[in-house]
């Protein structure tokens, strides 16, 4: 059986002192892959332009075509690795090699789809097969020690490709367009011959022993039997999903979030250059601990870069992301290949290779994973879902490493005793068990002993008016302190949490979703407690009045003294109610807009109360103001109208007819002849609008925007004048009663008291949009 060279000899290693100990080959293929991927990297990115623009397909298309080359590549691997075993590496290179040239001057002369899937098919499965053989002909050639190394060198390769490969071909491809395929063959065409040559020089290193005789379908079951290598090739294919993601779906994020995409190309740049700085340190570091804590801990820096995609939104921190991505990658690419080579039988080395290529299949699938979770779950939610994700393929590192261990006779205990000596965690943990009660006790202390501190810390200068926060379903303590500080109703977002923290544990406190009302000057626990309790929905009827609106009020823990209470309070600061007359029934009869309230469930009646003549005030826009200017209404009269109309029809057409009903009365001085009117002002002679003259002291209900806006619309298109709204006197009305205010004297305006009643008719009834008779 052929051996490949798999422990060089003492001798052999001193023969190579002079290129650092390792073989002449060695530094070929890792120079070799540095020029073929900058020459792949020179024209392979921008097919998918020429598809796009010179072939006009459309992008589910266009990613067919260029995903085949993962697909074929990663069942390429697994037969180029078991040729190479067969019939030796040298000749697989070879041929692989020089097939792969054929095919990127194919892509120069192609023009249409199916030929482009075909070369870019065959790309893939060229691309597999030399680099699987590459992998085992470098650790052939190399002792185990050196193989980390030889490893991470071949990964600073590849990505130096990276970098200069997308450069020069952003000019080349402007200037020649898919000709600059030619230059890509010519030069794979060069490294071609030159490893003809050499491999003729070194044929006595590459000829050692005989081929395995190993039947395919023994290759085969490989896969089946070693544990240890199918889980090690399921972790690569969730990793490699996960790693296809800065590729695929970062874009589209930093697009959605409004980045320029210079932005992107900078963080790709980032990548390699983190590779290119760190790798050889990094190697280094890893090189001395053992192959499952450079597993662990590259995993958990890759979960470590989603998180910090997912927690922050600014350019500094996808910086950050990528950077510790980047070392995780670092460290789990050049290991995960280290220990194939471990539990690689000799025989079976290329097989070995072959198979973990199969890991590259996430590479296929990542991107449409990547595309339905962002889809499904919004980009809020990806890159947790995806730092979720890195966190099988730690699992599966860790089982697949403890079944390699364990055949080689090393206990668990022993595994997880090496993995902390690695970390340098065993002297911290005998350290941490000797002061763990002191610690214990003062952690304890300090907990009880802050909460003054913080809720100190938290109080906000005193503001003057009620402030709206909404909390998401999956709001973080960190995501509500912030808006509290944004809103003005804490001082310090950042000890929010700590706070929450606090009372969650002394006092059962669980922050629930909603939209809350918070009032000026409330104090931390207050504001705990508000939030602890949540929200509830009330809603209040167009058309309800006063006392329906405390009835109902009722039902929701607000007593009928605490709801009068809040509407016999004077509210000053809308402006809208200091001209109204105190000695109405209900001073705020028609200002208490209608419709959904979210409250505080320990919200009081004065709340409520605030958000309704908020909502009306909200209403009360400069524009509607000089419309309700230019038709010489008051605010009042447009209220009252609104709530008379309210009163007497539910639908659009029909508040117009009652509109012009009243106008009508209005403006040949008869009553409006309204008899069904709301308690208490049914009972009230001065709203018997049935028997006098002329508009109620006030509105009788609340009444609907669209109520309102039927008053206004009709005004603005001269249905009628306002002055046939107006009894007699209506226009001194305020300045009669302003005049009684000084003299401290309240009562109802004289203009009402004028009119006389009149006879009525029994008979009356509505025709043709007026009154026939009134009653």
């Amino acid at each position: 059986m052929m051996n490949h060279c798999g422990s060089l000899s003492r001798r052999k290693t001193y023969k190579w002192a002079k290129y650092g100990g390792y073989h002449p080959l060695v530094w070929v293929l890792i120079t070799g892959t540095a020029i073929s991927r900058i020459a792949s990297f020179m024209s392979l990115p921008f097919l998918a332009i020429y598809l796009s623009n010179n072939l006009d397909l459309d992008a589910f298309t266009v990613g067919i075509v260029l995903g085949v080359a993962g697909l074929t590549g990663s069942v390429g691997g697994f037969v180029g690795g078991y040729l190479s075993d067969r019939w030796g590496r040298h000749l697989i290179l070879i041929v692989s090699l020089f097939v792969w040239t054929g095919a990127f001057w194919g892509f120069s002369l192609a023009d249409t789809v199916h030929h482009l899937f075909m070369l870019n098919a065959l790309n893939g499965l060229c691309r597999s097969v030399f680099e699987t053989t590459s992998q085992a002909l470098m650790s052939d050639l190399s002792t185990p020690k050196q193989r980390l190394k030889i490893f991470g060198y071949r990964y600073i390769a590849i990505n130096v490709g990276m970098v200069i490969g997308p450069l020069l071909g952003a000019v080349l491809f402007q200037l020649m367009g898919m000709k600059v395929f030619q230059y890509t063959s010519t030069i794979y065409l060069i490294y071609f011959v030159f490893l003809c040559v050499l491999f003729r020089i070194f044929r006595s290193d590459l000829m050692n022993g005989n081929h395995s005789k190993v039947p395919f379908s023994e290759c085969v079951r490989v896969l089946a039997r070693d544990r240890s290598l199918g889980l090690f090739v399921l972790a690569g294919v969730l990793f490699f999903s996960a790693f296809s993601q800065l590729e695929s779906t970062l874009p589209i994020h930093l697009k959605s979030l409004g980045k320029e995409p210079e932005f992107f190309s900078y963080l790709l740049m980032m990548n390699a250059g983190v590779v290119i700085l760190f790798q050889h340190p990094m190697n280094r570091w890893a090189g001395k601990k053992s192959i499952l804590t450079g597993l662990v801990i590259g995993s958990a820096l890759c979960v470590a870069g989603f998180s910090s995609f997912a927690v922050g939104g600014t350019d500094i921190a996808f910086m950050v992301g990528m950077f510790l991505f980047t070392l995780g990658e670092v460290l789990v690419f050049p290991v995960s290949s280290l220990f194939i080579d471990r539990i690689a039988e000799e025989r079976m080395r290329g097989v070995y290779y072959g198979a973990n290529n199969f890991s590259q299949f996430g590479l296929f699938i990542g991107p449409f994973i990547g595309g339905w979770l962002l889809e499904t779950f919004g980009r809020e939610h990806l890159w947790w879902l995806m730092a979720l994700l890195m966190l099988y393929p730690l699992l599966l590192y860790a089982m697949g490493y403890r079944i390699y261990a364990q055949s080689r006779g090393v206990t668990i205990l022993e595994i997880i005793r090496r993995f902390l000596l690695d970390l340098g965690l065993i002297r911290v943990m005998k350290g941490m068990v000797k002061i763990l009660p002191l610690l214990l006790t003062i952690g304890v202390f300090l907990f009880f002993l802050s909460d003054p501190w913080v809720k100190q810390a938290l109080v906000k200068p005193s503001r003057s008016e009620t402030v709206t926060v909404r909390i998401g379903k999956d709001a973080s303590m960190f995501e509500i302190g912030r808006k509290l500080e944004e809103k003005g109703v804490i001082r310090n977002g950042f000890l929010f949490p700590v706070y929450a923290f606090q009372q969650s544990i002394q006092k059962g406190v669980r922050l629930q979703p909603g939209t809350y009302q918070i009032q000026a000057g409330i104090s931390p626990e207050k504001l705990l407690q508000t939030l602890n309790r949540g929200t509830q929905k009330v809603v209040i009827r167009e058309g309800a009045t006063v006392q329906e609106i405390g009835q109902l009020l009722k039902h929701y823990g607000i007593s009928e003294e605490e709801w009068n209470r809040g509407i016999y309070k004077k509210w000053d600061q809308f402006s809208f109610l200091n001209l109204l007359p105190s000695n109405r029934p209900y001073r705020l009869e028609g200002y208490l807009a209608p419709g959904t309230y979210e409250l505080n469930k320990d919200a009081d009646a004065e709340m409520l109360i605030d958000m309704m003549l908020q909502r009306f005030n909200n209403r009360l826009t400069g524009d509607l103001k000089e419309q309700l200017q230019r038709c010489d209404l008051r605010v009042d009269e447009w209220v009252i109208m609104a709530s008379l109309i309210e009163e007497q029809a539910s639908n659009g057409k029909d508040k117009r007819e009652v509109f012009r009903r009243i106008q009508y009365s209005l403006q040949n001085d008869l009553p409006i002849g309204i008899r069904t009117l709301p308690a208490p002002y049914g009972e009230l002679e001065e709203y018997h609008i049935w028997k006098v003259q002329g508009l109620p002291p006030g509105p009788i209900n609340n009444p609907s925007l669209e109520s309102l806006r039927v008053v206004l619309g009709l005004m603005k298109d001269g249905d009628s004048h306002v002055s046939s709204l107006k009894p007699k006197d209506f226009a001194n009305q305020q300045e009669t009663v302003n005049r009684q205010r000084e003299n401290g004297i309240e009562s109802h305006p004289t203009w009402r008291k004028q009119q006389k009643p009149i006879k009525t008719n029994k008979n009356t009834n509505w025709k043709n949009g007026h009154p026939s008779a009134m009653e």
